[in-house]
Order: C-alpha cells, then structure tokens, then sequence
C-alpha cells in the first residue's frame, strides 16, 4: 500500500486537533478535501481511523497504531531533508575563524584541515591573533566565531562565550642544555626572570598578574632586573626559534611544542598553580550560525579532545624532573584534576 507523506501528516493533523474544521485550517487545505482524503484512506484500509460525533473525532484502536508509525515515518522524513539542507549548504562557501598562537597551533590548524577533506568546495579561512583584535572582526562581522581565553571577555556583554571542557596548563620552556634544565631543583617563576622571556602574544591578566608578582620578588634580589616579557612576538613559530638557539625561556601548552620535546629540542622546567589557560569558543550574540561554521565548531571540539590527550602523553614521557629527589614532579594546580574530571563528560576518553 503506497502512503504519501501528506495523509500521514493529515491523520497526525485530525489526532491533534480532534476537529475536521482546526485540522484543515492548521493544514491549509478545505475541510471537505480533508474530509475525502481521511475517507479514502479508511477505505484503502477496509476500517475507520477515527469515531466522528458532535463533539468532534477521537481515533479508533487501528487508529492510534496509524497515527502512532505516522509521527515515526514524519520525524525521520524530516530528520532525512534536514540533512540533505544541511549537505547542500555544506557544499560551497567559506568559514572564518579565529585564534591566538596555541589554539591556533594546537587545535586549530588541525581541525581546519580534517575539516577540508571532508568538505573540499568549502574555503577556511584561519585568522590568528590577539583577543581584541579577533574580537573587533567579529563585531565587523569577518568571524563567524574565534577562540580565545574566556576570562578576557566576561564584560563583552554582546559575544556569546561557551567554556572548552579542558583548562590547558602552560609550562617553563628552555633548549636542552640550558642552565636552568640542568639544575637540582624544580624550577619556579621566580627563577625565569633571570633569563629573557618570551611570548607569542599578549599574557592574559589573569596569567599577568601572579607573573608580574614573581616579577617584582626577582627585581629586588637584583641589581639590574630585566624587562619583562623581554620579546614579545606575534606568532609561536618565531618565539621557538629563539628558544631554539639561545638562553630565552618561555612558557607553552604542552601540544604546541610536542614535536620540539619528542625530539629533544626542548626540555619542561615547571608550572605554577596559577599557570592555566581556559580557551572558550566566542561568538557574536544574536548572530545566527551558519551550517558550514557549526560543523567546523564540531571539528574544532574533535581537535581540542585529541591535544588533550597529546597532552596526557607528553606529560608521561617529559615532565619535569626534581634531581634531589630523583621523581617527576607533576602540576600542583587542583584546577587541572577539575578539568580533566570536565573533559571525561565528553564523548571520548581523555587517558593517553
């Protein structure tokens, strides 16, 4: 018995409203031609759908079954067209996003590649930079969304900011053989000022401050303090590069500078309880998503998942090492046990 979507949605119509006359006004068509499609079908089935009365109609035994598979067979018809909208919108176009020098290095880059291969007529465009600047091209309406560390825009009253499941922890990077990675003792931030520092972008005040505080403790044991950061550049790859070949140290989420410690290159000095970053995705209030945006938003999720556990591995093989005492040391930032906790909610598992 061929059906066609439109009785199915006429019978679940007529259950609804229990009125020939509501159910044919909500339908957009006449009440007699709702009248002869019910009939029509109740024929075809050889027994009445619905018991009809002054008060109205309410549905038989068979027709509760009907109207039962009916409201099954609509929603996966339109679960059907709403995909097949959302690949033809998936089809052309481009897609903006934004980042700082780790999202951008760490999660990024990855997710807009991946991304790429599974939509090849769609363009991204990848912008990195620090938060006002990316902030300002998404009121100009050049961003579709940016990710940026969220306590920087909690008065941005007009950006919509949705917290990443994980807070990144940074560490004190140098070269290997630098003097600091050949003490005996763990490295704390008191301790880096004696050296240049470096940063690929501006230090979130959050991060600042504490910095600024251990900052202050070194310049009073010295004659001469530093300036503090002694570089600062506008990307990560030059920032590595100085590292590479000189006294600088600087501080890093361990996915961004994975390839640099599996090789050796660069060696973990320590942490601090203060030093973590809690990335969120930030878009513009009231602005609508576009298909192609959302589903680079679920790659982005994807990527931020996998550095997690780039991450945990990392931290297996390279973390710091007290010689005193001949272990490893580990974060002592409770919020990290916190966010692993949030980022076990997530689809995947976060052990490495």
């Amino acid at each position: 018995m061929a059906l066609e979507l439109q009785q199915l949605r006429q019978v679940v119509a007529l259950a609804e409203h229990r009125s020939f006359v509501r159910a044919s006004a909500a339908l957009r068509i006449s009440q007699p031609g709702l009248s002869r499609s019910i009939q029509n079908l109740e024929r075809r089935f050889g027994s009445s759908l619905f018991l009809r009365s002054a008060a109205g109609v309410v549905p038989t035994d068979l027709g509760r079954l009907y109207i039962e598979r009916a409201r099954d067979l609509l929603r996966m018809a339109d679960e059907l067209e709403g995909e097949a909208i959302g690949h033809a919108a998936l089809r052309t176009g481009r897609v903006d996003v934004g980042g700082g020098a780790y999202p951008a290095d760490s999660f990024l880059g990855p997710a807009a590649a991946r991304f790429i291969e599974q939509f090849p007529r769609i363009g991204v465009q990848l912008h990195s930079g620090n938060w006002d600047d990316l902030a300002q091209l998404l009121r100009s309406r050049k961003l579709d969304f940016f990710v940026a560390e969220t306590s920087l825009l909690t008065r941005e009253s007009d950006l919509d900011v949705v917290p990443m499941p994980v807070m990144r922890p940074l560490y004190f990077i140098a070269r290997a053989g630098h003097p600091l990675a050949l003490g005996r003792r763990p490295v704390h931030a008191a301790d880096i000022f004696a050296w240049p520092f470096a940063t690929p972008s501006r230090i979130p005040p959050r991060v600042l401050e504490p910095f600024l505080a251990a900052y202050r403790e070194n310049a009073a044991r010295v004659v001469l303090p530093r300036a503090f950061p002694a570089i600062e550049c506008n990307g990560l790859a030059p920032v590595k590069r100085i590292v590479a070949c000189s006294d600088v140290v600087t501080a890093s989420i361990l996915p961004s500078i994975a390839t640099e410690l599996e090789t050796g290159q660069f060696v973990l000095l320590g942490t601090e309880p203060w030093m973590y970053l809690q990335y969120g995705v930030v878009s513009l209030r009231g602005r609508p998503w576009t298909q192609a945006a959302e589903k680079l938003r679920e790659f982005v999720l994807d990527a931020d998942l996998e550095a997690t556990q780039l991450e945990h591995r990392l931290l297996e093989r390279h973390a710091p090492v007290s010689r005193t005492m001949g272990q490893r040391t580990r974060s002592s930032n409770p919020r990290r046990k916190k966010a692993g906790a949030a980022g076990s909610r997530r689809t995947r598992s976060l052990a490495p």
